[in-house]
C-alpha cells in the first residue's frame, strides 16, 4: 500500500514540476520575443529616421530665394525642393503614407508604408518603412502653427515638426485580435528637422 502511495505522490509531484517547468519556459519565450521585438522596432525606426532626418536637412539648400521651396504640405503628405546630392541641382523631395489596405495581410491593423520621392522617381514611390503613425506639423519662424489648408500660407513655413511611430506587425499573443497596448512601440518626434536653408 505504501508503494502505491509513494508512486501517485511521486506522480503528482512530477505533475507539478513539469508544470511549473512549461510556465518557466512560457514566461521566457515571452520576454525573449517581446525583447527581439524591441529591438526589431528600434531599428525599423532608426532606418526611417536617418534617411528623414537626412532630407528634410538638406530642405531650400541650393534654391534661390526667390522661388518656393515647399510645393506642398499637408499632415502625412509633404512635398518640398533642396538639393539632396549636392550637385548644385534643385531636387524635389516627396514623403507620404499608403493606405492600410496595403498591408491587410499583417496582424497589425494600423501598419502602413512610407514612401519617398526624389524627383517623381520611383512613379509609385520608394518604401522606405512601415509606420503606424507618420504627422507633419508645420510652424513659421515665431514656431506657430501654420494653416496649410491655404496654400499662400506656404512661404511661411520654416520648421517641421515630424511625429513618427513604429510597432512590430505581429504581437505576441494568443488572441487573433490583439488589444493596440500588445504592439511593442517606438515613438519619435522631432521639432527642428529643416535645415537653416528653409529659414531665410
Amino acid at each position: 500500500m505504501t508503494v502505491i502511495l509513494d508512486i501517485l505522490s511521486s506522480i503528482v509531484i512530477g505533475g507539478f514540476i513539469i508544470l511549473m517547468s512549461f510556465g518557466i519556459l512560457d514566461s521566457t519565450n515571452k520576454f525573449l520575443y517581446s525583447h527581439n521585438d524591441d529591438l526589431i522596432v528600434q531599428q525599423n525606426l532608426t532606418a526611417i529616421t536617418t534617411t528623414l532626418e537626412y532630407d528634410l536637412k538638406k530642405i531650400g539648400f541650393g534654391i534661390p530665394e526667390h522661388e518656393n521651396v515647399v510645393l506642398l504640405a499637408d499632415t502625412a503628405h509633404m512635398r518640398m525642393r533642396g538639393d539632396i546630392n549636392r550637385d548644385w541641382n534643385p531636387d524635389t523631395i516627396e514623403y507620404y503614407v499608403g493606405p492600410p489596405s496595403e498591408l491587410a495581410h499583417t496582424q497589425n491593423p494600423a501598419d502602413r508604408f512610407l514612401y519617398r520621392k526624389i524627383n517623381g522617381l520611383p512613379n509609385t514611390g520608394m518604401r522606405i518603412g512601415i509606420v503606424t503613425d507618420f504627422r507633419f506639423s508645420y510652424l513659421d519662424q515665431d514656431r506657430n502653427v501654420v494653416d496649410i489648408s491655404n496654400s499662400f500660407n506656404w512661404q511661411k513655413i520654416k520648421l517641421v515638426r515630424t511625429t513618427l511611430m513604429v510597432e512590430n506587425p505581429a504581437a505576441y499573443t494568443e488572441k487573433s485580435n490583439p488589444d493596440p497596448d500588445e504592439y511593442r512601440t517606438a515613438f519619435w518626434q522631432e521639432t527642428d528637422l529643416v535645415s537653416r536653408n528653409l529659414r531665410r
